[in-house]
């Protein structure tokens, strides 16, 4: 199966624009998030302070519930071959009995008044032709490949769960930091505010204006701490770990489109590795197979039987040996085998309809996901010039407001412009490699080696 990198090699380009005292003086107190953003790789190197995204998903590998659930699912359905083989096997029994009879009166003989008995025996049966237990060996054959296709889907419906899970948190970190950046910047301009209030510069307004967008930036901060702390629960949920820290994504990670360029491609790819598909077509495999299961009961079974005994009843005693052939067959039910027929066919066009459904829902997903993954890279472009753009406005917003032709209110919209297009950027990128992820886990080729793809992307700040 040939794997596509994820990734290309050629960085995104990083366009920058000069900035004012003023501004640079604001920008200072942005996160160390932003700062980090624009370093260079050399800087990044990862240190045992913040987790990466392999070593969550080892932790997830180790610890996730449905993955054991599935890996538990996956071993009891591999039983089934075993106990179908067990059906063509001979089966022995073996059976004793001890009784002791009182008699009214003793023996002539003048003996016990009491007889001790005993049997033993032991028996055999080997089926010598029993269509249900082919169509049963077979029936569990699928069951077996079934259960590997659907283990398979798990795992890597768990690379791609801890992806997202810890794109959550980063997502979420980014938020915490960006309010935070915002309300340092706010307080920033509310001191300034309440300075040139009392030389006259500028009205109570003003004061009020920045006063009360401080107010919301605190309760705003409290509210992103609380989704904060809910994403790393639900990454703790998956890996039974409490991460609190994580390496980020860098800034220069290379925007590569989906290869090959056409989504028909993919689709095709998917309808051949997709184990949610291979699970469908195995349902309906079994499902056929139930209706031969079904007709089965018509056929005549024969089994070779044998048999040893030995018996004494305290008078005589006697042993035998018997072997022969046992022939059965079933003349009339009341309709009862009928009746497992059709609801056997009926079951079979229901998986029928269960797997053309998934196929077009695979089908769809493969779509989505590939053009999520194309603009992705549209939006990431996009939001790398809404930052440059938001930093000469708020430069030109800043040097009105010094002249007197711009509000603070005019000063801290910009300011707020700046922070979300920063953190719109950050949050694209995470979107962009999530989309490729969610695209390989479409055509069912999705593993641990794409993780290591997107850990040489990851840093810690």
């Amino acid at each position: 199966m040939t794997k596509y990198p994820l990734f290309g090699t050629k960085p995104h380009t990083d366009r920058r624009v000069g900035i004012t005292p003023l501004v640079r003086a604001i920008l200072l107190i942005l996160p160390t998030l932003i700062c980090a953003q624009t370093g260079s790789a050399a800087d990044k190197k990862a240190t045992p302070d913040a987790a990466g995204i392999l070593e969550v998903y080892q932790a997830a590998l180790a610890s996730d519930p449905i993955l054991r659930q599935a890996a538990a699912d996956r071993q009891a359905q591999q039983e089934a071959k075993p106990q179908a083989r067990a059906l063509q096997l001979p089966s022995i029994g073996a059976a004793a009995s001890l009784d002791q009879t009182f008699l009214d009166e003793p023996t002539t003989s003048g003996g016990d008044d009491s007889l001790t008995g005993y049997s033993i025996g032991i028996n055999l049966t080997q089926p010598i032709y029993n269509r249900g237990n082919q169509v049963r060996q077979r029936q569990a054959e699928a069951i077996v490949r079934q259960a590997d296709t659907d283990f398979a889907s798990t795992e890597q419906s768990l690379v791609l769960r801890v992806s997202q899970s810890y794109f959550d948190v980063l997502s979420a970190q980014d938020d915490v930091k960006f309010v935070r950046a915002d309300k340092a910047a706010i307080a920033r301009q509310l001191e300034q505010a309440k300075e040139r209030f009392e030389v006259g510069l500028v009205t109570i307004t003003d004061v009020q204006e920045a006063q009360a967008r401080y107010d919301q930036s605190v309760a705003q901060e409290i509210e992103l701490l609380n989704v904060l702390a809910d994403t790393k629960e639900a990454l703790r949920e998956i890996t039974g770990q409490y991460f609190d820290q994580l390496q980020t994504l860098q800034d220069n990670v290379p925007l590569k489109l989906p290869d090959p360029a056409d989504p028909e491609e993919w689709v095709k790819r998917a309808i051949s590795n997709n184990p949610d598909l291979q699970s469908a077509a195995l349902a309906t495999e079994l499902a056929k197979e139930n209706i031969e299961l079904q007709r089965s009961d018509r056929y005549p079974t024969v089994d070779l039987t044998a048999s040893l005994a030995d018996a004494d009843n305290g008078n005589s005693d006697s042993r035998s040996a018997q072997i022969g052939l046992e022939f059965s067959v079933p003349l009339y039910t009341g309709g009862a085998i009928s009746s497992r027929v059709r609801e056997a066919a009926y079951q079979y066009e229901s998986a029928k309809e269960q797997r053309e459904q998934v196929l077009r829902a695979i089908m769809r997903q493969v779509q989505d996901a590939y053009r999520g993954a194309q603009t992705a890279i549209s939006r990431v472009k996009a939001l790398d010039q809404s930052r440059t753009s938001s930093r000469s406005a708020l430069e030109a917003t800043e040097a009105g407001f010094e002249v007197g032709t711009r509000t603070i209110v005019d000063v801290l919209n910009a300011q707020r412009d700046l922070l979300l297009a920063e953190r719109d950027y950050a949050q694209s990128r995470y979107t962009y490699v999530l989309n490729r992820l969610i695209l390989e886990q479409a055509v069912g080729e999705l593993g641990v080696e794409d993780l290591e793809a997107v850990q040489n992307w990851l840093y810690t700040p």
